[in-house]
This record gives structure tokens, sequence and C-alpha cells, in this order.
């Protein structure tokens, strides 16, 4: 005769077969991403995001213009504050985002779930769900900019007494030329998107301050400043797209009647639920 259950611990809710419950957990999750839309048909890309594509286009445009004279002062004006800055600008390392993420989906992927309680199994498939979310994007937004890159092929500040703020070898794979986007702006716009869409009562901060921490590659002589904000814009409305298309499939996230930004399911559960 089998003893009785006490209540079920966090430490003990991971099951024997780790292998087997990863997979389980990864093929489920795979199924719901090929489901079609559910509910009412809701366009994935909105009129807002049009708007912010012109308008952060229009941004580059005018940057662009005043590159040269910005790296110019950069590279006259170098001391030991701008190198603090420059080690700062590394908050935009991807590895940063991706190691964290990863061992979270990899705990709660592996975890067994049919033991636990319901506020504890809920909690679980947020953070399940949203670690993925965070690994998958900036791996995938990090190697899209790459890609984007190829087509640019601009020098880079250290060349830019060699080769000025305006050169581009389109197609050529060298040390000097993958400026143009910034790919920590672009590490930086998809934090700040996901940020964004967590605490959405303070998307302006988090955008003002994504961005201030994008521009720190400016003072680093790593970027120029149409590079940067290129990288953290592409970060950013990639992000809100991929947000929006698991939205209207109910994974992860869902749509918000005339907003911008999705929701993330499961965040303020406890304190919609005390009040």
């Amino acid at each position: 005769m089998q003893p009785p259950q006490g209540p079920v611990r966090l430490g003990q809710i991971w099951s024997k077969g780790f292998a087997g419950r990863l997979w389980e957990t990864v093929a489920f999750s795979s199924r719901r991403l090929r489901r079609r839309p559910i509910g009412s048909p809701q366009p994935v890309w909105s009129r807002g995001l049009t708007l912010l594509l012109l308008c952060g286009a229009v941004a580059v445009a005018l940057l662009f213009t005043v590159d040269s004279a910005v790296m110019n002062f950069m590279l006259s004006n170098r001391n030991e504050f701008t190198a603090w800055l420059a080690w700062l600008s590394d908050i935009g390392r991807s590895e940063w985002y991706l190691v964290p993420a990863l061992l979270v989906y990899l705990a709660t992927a592996a975890a067994d779930w049919r033991g636990v309680g319901y506020g504890l199994k809920a909690r679980l498939v947020t953070l399940f769900g949203q670690a993925a979310f965070v690994f998958g994007m900036v791996a995938l937004t990090g190697i899209a900019v790459n890609i984007v890159k190829l087509f640019f092929g601009r020098a880079r500040p250290a060349f830019y007494g060699e080769y000025g703020a305006y050169h581009f070898d389109p197609f050529v794979v060298t040390r000097y030329s993958s400026s143009f986007p910034s790919g920590h702006a672009t590490t930086i716009g998809t934090a700040a998107a996901i940020l964004m869409i967590w605490f959405p009562r303070h998307w302006l901060l988090i955008g003002i301050v994504g961005l201030m921490l994008s521009a720190l590659r400016i003072p680093a002589a790593a970027h120029y400043p149409s590079d940067v904000t290129a990288g953290f814009l592409f970060g950013l409305i990639v992000t809100i797209v991929a947000a929006r298309f698991f939205a209207v499939r109910r994974v992860g996230f869902k749509l918000a009647p005339g907003k911008l930004l999705p929701v993330a399911t499961g965040f303020g559960r406890r304190k919609r639920a005390a009040g």
C-alpha cells in the first residue's frame, strides 16, 4: 500500500524522464503554432505598424545625413567616459538574453505539470511560453539582421578615416562591412518590444530607455546614428509582428481591440483576481 501523497512542491515537479517530458512539451507547442487563427479574422499587420515603419524610415533617413558629422565628433573626443559607455553598450549582446531565456524554457518545458495545482500550472505555462518567445525572437532577429547587413555592406566607423561614413559594399562579407543595421540595437529593440508587451502602461518609458541604450553604440564608435535607429526599429517591429501572429492563434498572446501591442496571457492574473 502506497503512502498518501502530500502537497506537491515546486522542487518535486520535474519528472525523471527529462528528455521525454521536454519533447512532449515542445511537440505540443509546435501543434499549437501550426493551427489556424481562432475566432473572427484579425490582421497581423495593422495601421499602427505602418505608421511606425514610415516614421522610423523617415528618422533613419534624416539621421543618415548627420552620420558623418556625429562620428567625426565622437572620434575626436575619445576619453575614459566614452570608453565606459562603450563597455556599457554590451548590454545589447544577445547572450545576455538567450542564456537566461533558454534556462527558464528548459526548466519549465521538462517539468511534470500533471501533479501541480492550477495556480502553479498557470505560472509554469506563462513562464514556458514567454521564455520561448524571448529566446526565439532574440535568436530570430539576430540572424535576420545579419542577413540584412549583407544587402548594405556598410563600412563600420572603425574605418571612418579610410572610407568615410557612406561607403557600401553590398554582398561583400568582410570584417568592416557590417555596420547597418546595428545588431546590438536590434537585440535591445527586441527586448524593448517584449517589455512593452509585458508592461504596456510603461511602453513609452521602455521605448525611450531602449533607444538610449541602443545609442551607446555611437560613442563606442561601433555604429552610426542611422545604424542604431534602424537596428532598434527592426528588432521592435519584427517582435511586435511575431507577437501579433501568435496572438491571432491564441498562443501566449491575445490581441487588444484598437491596440498595437498584443497582451501577454497570464500577466496580471493575481492582480485581476484580487480586484
